[in-house]
This record gives structure tokens, C-alpha cells and sequence, in this order.
């Protein structure tokens, strides 16, 4: 319920709050209203500035005490003796509004509020949430939380918590998580991620993890941003801080739910998030550059690999391993990852081979297992790889065994030094990979990144993580070059305010530069016949009425008319039926394809493309694809459908005008744009595309007008 209510929250933009979100960071002075040495929270919060050694003023507010921790404490927030710029609100939320008021009328510019019971509570506490946004928005005061336990910017001595927190070395990592207890178990991890800052935004009622994400990839000392999320309140605003984030080379590795109908559920329980389709939130990361990871092992692993200044573009690897089983691992993870372990350059080959046995092949991977004097040998082999001119990247296969069976110096120290040694010496990036997943101390991996190298853990999580960086490094490489906008002036308004489909459709369609089959509207059998001489036998006869928008299910298209008496026959049968009027076109030959536009209230607009005809059923999968297609993108979405061999002539098969096709969809996607929030969907089905052009056959326009349809329109 919490989840539903909260689209009535007004999203609109707030400049004010924005500018005032630096308070929120790095915070001159701070107040702790509800300070107690006796309740946790609240005494936390305020022990932790004095724990952390935080530089500013600090206050106290509790009409019980005189001081706390030995920090003056004062009845109220007017009658401190300064103007806290951030409050933290430790009180019931009851008390929360009236605080923040207070806080409002003294000019504090930020606020952290710990209370629950708010839009994720049901109607009251929603109201509740609406009042404390509507006060902080009128104020300009940027306010984290509710139901948030808090943050931490260890670059600035700060913690703003509800939990104890201990003095920490900054890192060059920020961390933004919707749940306080995976904020918890991130900011504790033991996996060598050292972190900038952490903040749990709660409700996000004011301040979202778009505002947070677009201050953090500012930050010179920043060089990745984690974030768990559950949903995204504010979409224009977090993607474009994702945009200026790949911009600035900021990677942005998010972990979000929502994958599946219970989880959705589960995330509007707990904090008021609004559920969106999962599907489109994906063609939205990738469009914008954001890293999307399935477990936190992942995206610490990721955040580990994207740490460096190596920016790899090419995804060749070199492997070395004393194992054939790893060996056989390692294929399939890079694989899976999509890396290439490339073939190596004779020159290298030749090399390898007067150090290795006989018995060892000069391959890549090369498994290294039996070579003599491998103090010697592995250190050289390591070299060899690394100068293949194919070689993007090293990894080599480590255990950190010190018990049981091995030995930690072949093992590992060995590879280890190698890598730390050559690393400045050679172009590839050197990356230790781990076998087994989260077995090296966090020290080990800090000491290898200090030194230009990656130390990272799992077959197959690691080589995600370096998948990641490649891809991530590609995008850094080649900026997106985005098709000019099309002016909104000039585009012929939508001739219907309900949905319509047929020649009406079509011929819309046709207006903004898609190409359709030829299509005539007859009355009566005469008239069928003279079309389909007109256009040529075989011909499709369907109901020309534009607002049945279902017509084959209403048994109202008939296919493979071949001759004059099937003609009148089928038209007989429509007239029957109590349809006189009909649309004749000339049966096309070829693969069909579906091509549409759906828009999401929150998310805005995309486009849907997939194989038709049977092969929809077959595949069962469409791709989805953010409005605002960039050069070549159109080419490259047909070309990556399941199935896209169908299109370039599989089976003997002529293949068809692919260039067609992808002019029609840049056509859609310019139709769409210039229609903007006027329609809610649009679907071309089929589009039929052949070794000399692609045509759009039947579409149905619904406008953002349309009302529900009637068991009779369906």
C-alpha cells in the first residue's frame, strides 16, 4: 500500500534542495535533536562526531539534559547558541515534522531523519512524509531519509548514523544503498572495497540517490559509485547523473531488485518503492552506461577491478594457470563474461616454447603445470604474455593456500610479485585471479591495486568483474553519438483521440517517412476484385474499420487469397458478418517482424522490436531500446535479436534489406519522439522485410487518451 500511495508524491524539480545537498557531505556545524546518553540512536549519532573527530561545531537538543557526552545540550533548536547547518532528527514521527520546521525557521540547510512509520506505514504515515517534504522543499533544505539509518563521508570525518561507527581510512569508492542492513554488510565488507562515503537515503521524501550519485561523481577523490537500489524515484534525475558519470569516467555498478513479481512486492513493504518493469529499467542502464550486477560478491569484485586506471577496450586475455581443470573454468567464466582469449602472435609462441617442455602446449591458456624451475620459469612466461601484441590483459591463476596441501609462495606469492613487478613495466593490465572467491585479505587486495594490479576473487565472479571493465572502458572510449532530435513543430497531430488501427494507422505512419504496403479500401466484392488486379494476386482482404483493433482474433483478416472467387468468397463471408468495407493489400513474402513503441509513466518512452509470425512464439523474446537512438544503434539492435540469422539469409535463404529495416526503425523512433506523451503504445505487426525493402502491413495507434476498450472493440 505504502508503494501505491507514493505516486502522489510530487517529483518536480528542486534546485534549492539541490544546492543544499553539500550540506549533507561536508556539513560546517551539525545539531543532534533527541540526544540521550542512553538511547542508542540517538546517542550514537552524536558519539560519533566526537569518536570521528569531526571538525565543525556540534550541538545537542533535548529539553532533559544540560549536556550529553559532554556537549552542551540545549532545550530546543532556537535556543542553541549557533544555526546547526545539518540536524540529525532522532525522534518519533510524531515529532519528526515539527522538527524539521524548527529546523526550517533557524535556516539549517540539511537534515537526516531515522524515524520510521512514513510512506512505507500506510495512508497516515504518507501524509506525514508529504508534510515534511512540502516544508524541506519550500526551505530549500535537502533532507535524507525518513526511515534511513543514515550516513558516513569518511573523507570528512563525518558520521551522521544511527549505529556506532569506527574511525576509518577513506577509500576512492561512494556507496549509496536503499537498505541500511546491505548498506551494513557492504560498508563491512572484507573483500578489500575501501570506501569514500555511505549514505541509505530511506524513503528518499526529499533527497534521492540521483542527487546523492550526481554530487558524488564531482568529487575529484571519487573513483566508482556502488548503489543497491530497490527503485528509482526520480528517473530524469538519476540517469542524467549517470550520464555526467560516464562522462567524468565515473563507473556506476548498481545492484537493483525487482527482478521478479515477489521481490517488487517485497521492496514497496519495506520502503515505499514504487515497482517498475524490470525489462526497461535494463535497456535504460545500458543506454546510459550504468554497470548492472546479480549479488553484492559481484559488485565488490567489479568495484575492485574498476578502481584502476587501466581502461582495457579490446577484452583479450592472456591466462596462466598450473592447472588443466582451471584451465577448463577459466574458458567457460571469460566466455560467459565475454572475453576473448585471443590466439598468440608466433613471435610468442616460439618464445614460450623454449621455456615450456615438450610435454606442454604454447597455448592460450597456458597451463604451465611441470615446467622446470618454475621460480624461474613462471616470472618469464608471465613477460612473454604480457608483450603478445594481442594481449590486453594478464591473469594468472592464484591460490592463497597456507595449510593443508601447497604451499602459498608457488601459489601465490610468486605470481603475486610478478605481477607487481611487470605491471609498471608493460602496457596489459596484471590481474590475479583467485580461484576460489573472498579468500585474500582485504590487505592483499589494496596492496596489489597500490601497485597497478588486480587481486580478484572467484572464476566466475572475477572474470565478470573484468567483463564489466572492459565494457565500461569501451563506452568511456566511444561516447554514444545521438541522432539529432526531431522538432516537436510540424508533426502531424494523431487523427484520433482512441485507439485506431488499419489504413488509418498506416497512413500516419506513412506521413513521418515509414514505408507501407500498398493498401486500398474498397466497399463490396467488385471493388476487392479490381484492387487485388490493381495490385496483383495473391492479396490479404481485413476489416477496414480502424477501431477494431483486434482484428484477426475477431476472424476479421484473411490470408493467401489467390484468385478472383476466393476473393468474393472472403468478402461475402466478412459482408456476413455485417462488415461491407474492406482493406485489400498484396500478400507479402518474407520475414516478419514486430516493431512498437511503449511508454512508461515514470520511465518515459521505448522501443520494442523483435522477430513476428511464428518466431515470436518460437523465441519468445523481444528487445527493448530507450527512445533517442544513436547513429548505427538501429543496425545494431536488429543484427543482436534472437534469431537475427533469420534476417541475414539462414538456411539458404536470400538475406533481406537490412538497411531497411533500420530505417524504419530510426523512423519510429523519430515518430515517437515527435509525438511525445501523446501516445501510451504503438505496434507495427507485422513489418515484413525482404531482400529488396521492409514494409509496415498493419499498425495500431493508442493515444495516452485512449479509454478502456469495450468488449465489442476487443
Amino acid at each position: 500500500m505504502g508503494g501505491r500511495a507514493e505516486k502522489e508524491l510530487d517529483v518536480t524539480e528542486q534546485p534549492a534542495v539541490s544546492t543544499a545537498i553539500r550540506a549533507l557531505f561536508e556539513p560546517t556545524s551539525v545539531a543532534v535533536v533527541g540526544a540521550s546518553p542512553t538511547k542508542l540512536a540517538s546517542r550514537a549519532a552524536l558519539e560519533n562526531l566526537l569518536t570521528l573527530g569531526f571538525e565543525g561545531r556540534i550541538g545537542a537538543v533535548n529539553p532533559r539534559y544540560d549536556e550529553v557526552l559532554g556537549v552542551p545540550c540545549a532545550p530546543s533548536l532556537r535556543e542553541l547558541d549557533f544555526v546547526p547547518e545539518t540536524v540529525v532528527v532522532a525522534v518519533g514521527r510524531d515529532r519528526v515534522v515539527p522538527v524539521i520546521e524548527e529546523a526550517a525557521e533557524v535556516g539549517a540547510r540539511a537534515a537526516v531523519v531515522f524515524g520510521i512509520g512514513f510512506a512505507e506505514a500506510g495512508a497516515e504515515g504518507l501524509a506525514a512524509q508529504q508534510r515534511l517534504r512540502e516544508v524541506a522543499s519550500d526551505a530549500g533544505m535537502a533532507v535524507l531519509g525518513p526511515n534511513c539509518p543514515g550516513l558516513m563521508n569518511f573523507a570528512h570525518s563525518l558520521a551522521l548514523c544511527m549505529h556506532t561507527v569506527e574511525p576509518y581510512e577513506p577509500g576512492a569508492v561512494g556507496l549509496i544503498a536503499q537498505s541500511g542492513s546491505i548498506g551494513t554488510a557492504l560498508i563491512n565488507n572484507q573483500r578489500g572495497v575501501r570506501w569514500r562515503n555511505a549514505y541509505m537515503p530511506g524513503n528518499e521524501a526529499v533527497v534521492g540517490a540521483g542527487d546523492l550519485l550526481g554530487h558524488m561523481v564531482e568529487d575529484e577523490g571519487c573513483r566508482a559509485v556502488c548503489l543497491f537500489l530497490e527503485t528509482i524515484r526520480d528517473p530524469e534525475r538519476f540517469f542524467a547523473a549517470c550520464d555526467r558519470a560516464l562522462e567524468r569516467d565515473v563507473p556506476v555498478i548498481v545492484l537493483k531488485t525487482g527482478r521478479t513479481e515477489a521481490s517488487m512486492r517485497a521492496a514497496e513493504a519495506h520502503s515505499g518503492a514504487l515497482a517498475v518493469p524490470d525489462r526497461l529499467v535494463d535497456a535504460l542502464f545500458e543506454r546510459h552506461g550504468v554497470i548492472r550486477v546479480q549479488t553484492l560478491e559481484e559488485m565488490l569484485e567489479t568495484a575492485n577491478a574498476l578502481q584502476v586506471a587501466h581502461r582495457p577496450t579490446r577484452g583479450t586475455i592472456a591466462t596462466m594457470t598450473g592447472s588443466g581443470g582451471q584451465v577448463e573454468m577459466v574458458l567457460d567464466a571469460a566466455e560467459a563474461a565475454g572475453l576473448e582469449h585471443h590466439a598468440l602472435a608466433e613471435e610468442t609462441v616460439a618464445a614460450l616454447k623454449a621455456i615450456l617442455p615438450d610435454s606442454l602446449a604454447a597455448s592460450n591458456p597456458l597451463d604451465f603445470w611441470g615446467v622446470a624451475d618454475a621460480d624461474r620459469a613462471v616470472p618469464v612466461l608471465t613477460e612473454q604474455l604480457a608483450q603478445d601484441p594481442g594481449t590486453d590483459m594478464v591473469v594468472a591463476v592464484v591460490d592463497q593456500q597456507t595449510s593443508l596441501m601447497g604451499g602459498s609462495v608457488f601459489r601465490f606469492q610468486m605470481p603475486f610479485d610478478t605481477a607487481l613487478e611487470l605491471a609498471g613495466r608493460y602496457d596489459p593490465l596484471f590481474v590475479l585471479l583467485e580461484s576460489a572467491g573472498g579468500v585474500s585479505p582485504a590487505e592483499r587486495v589494496e596492496e596489489a591495486a597500490a601497485g597497478g594490479a588486480l587481486l580478484l576473487s572467484g572464476f566466475d565472479t572475477g572474470m565478470r568483474a573484468l567483463g564489466h571493465l572492459v565494457a565500461h572502458s569501451r563506452r568511456v572510449a566511444a561516447p554514444r553519438a545521438v541522432r539529432a532530435a526531431p522538432a516537436a513543430d510540424g508533426t502531424a497531430p494523431l487523427p484520433h483521440e482512441r485507439s485506431f488501427s488499419g489504413a488509418a494507422a498506416l497512413e500516419h505512419l506513412a506521413g513521418h517517412g515509414i514505408p507501407i504496403v500498398p493498401t486500398r479500401r474498397v466497399r463490396g466484392a467488385d471493388e476487392a476484385v479490381a484492387a487485388a488486379v490493381e495490385l496483383g494476386f495473391p492479396v490479404v482482404a481485413k476489416l477496414a474499420d480502424e477501431h477494431i483493433t483486434h482484428k484477426t482474433e475477431a476472424g476479421g483478416v484473411i490470408t493467401g487469397i489467390a484468385g478472383e472467387a476466393d476473393l468474393r468468397a472472403a468478402a461475402a463471408r466478412l459482408a456476413d458478418a455485417g462488415h461491407e468495407e474492406l482493406l485489400i493489400q498484396p500478400q507479402l513474402t518474407g520475414v516478419e517482424l514486430i516493431m512498437g513503441v511503449t511508454r512508461h509513466p515514470a520511465l518515459g518512452g521505448f522501443l520494442v522490436v523483435g522477430l513476428g509470425g511464428i518466431w515470436t512464439e518460437v523465441l519468445g523474446e523481444v528487445t527493448i531500446v530507450p527512445l533517442g537512438l544513436a547513429e548505427g544503434e538501429a543496425e545494431r539492435v536488429l543484427t543482436g535479436l534472437r534469431g537475427h540469422e533469420l534476417l541475414s539469409g539462414a538456411r539458404g535463404r536470400a538475406p533481406v534489406d537490412l538497411s531497411a529495416l533500420a530505417r524504419i526503425l530510426e523512423h519510429l523512433d523519430t515518430f515517437a519522439l515527435a509525438h511525445g506523451d501523446t501516445i501510451a503504445s504503438l505496434d507495427i505487426n507485422p513489418v515484413i522485410a525482404t531482400p529488396t525493402g521492409a514494409w509496415a502491413v498493419d499498425a495500431l495507434i493508442v493515444p495516452t487518451t485512449t479509454e478502456p476498450e469495450t468488449p465489442e472493440a476487443a
